[in-house]
């Protein structure tokens, strides 16, 4: 596999987007996921799983919603 931006090898892929990021290229972001409280609602601030150094590469824009 290739990065995506210099075709050299790639050693991760985005959490993101799926693309392929070389050492020199990689970078990292926040990646949350949450689930459902039994109550039915999503409640980032207290069932949320938080990664504060995903895998990122840097093209893509993730871009955070709340639910409600």
């Amino acid at each position: 596999m290739k990065c995506i931006v210099c075709d050299t090898d790639a050693v991760g892929i985005c959490k993101f987007c799926g693309r392929a990021i070389c050492k020199e290229h990689l970078k990292t972001n926040l990646f949350i996921t949450g689930y459902s409280s039994k109550s039915g609602s999503w409640d980032f601030g207290k069932n949320a799983v938080r990664v504060e150094d995903a895998l990122w590469c840097g093209i893509c824009h993730p871009e955070y919603k709340g639910t409600t």
